[in-house]
């Protein structure tokens, strides 16, 4: 069975309700951590965004099988949320735990 690790790129005030319901629909660990995001590609930004030319964002992250990234995005889709979110998966080829 081949594993993801999939990112969420949501607003800040979206991302706590995001990474609980991805993270009941898949019982996996979720990741959240902040970043700044500069560019030109504003279609996601609010108002306040739009006139500083930054967007806040949180990047949520989970590892898990690779058939199951749409259940995934369908829980986070289904989240009380106020701006838009993109989302990416990719491949993993290793990992583990030291203790």
């Amino acid at each position: 069975m081949s594993r993801v690790v999939l990112t969420l790129f949501c607003s800040v005030q979206d991302a706590d309700m995001i990474g609980v319901a991805v993270g009941d629909c898949l019982h996996a660990p979720v990741h959240l951590r902040r970043e700044a995001v500069l560019g030109r590609d504003f279609d996601d930004a609010a108002t306040g965004e739009r006139v500083a030319g930054t967007l806040a964002r949180m990047a949520v992250e989970v590892e898990l099988a690779a058939d199951r990234v749409g259940e995934a995005i369908e829980a986070a889709t289904q989240t009380r949320r106020n701006l838009p979110f993109r989302w990416r998966t990719v491949a993993v080829q290793d990992g583990g735990r030291v203790a």
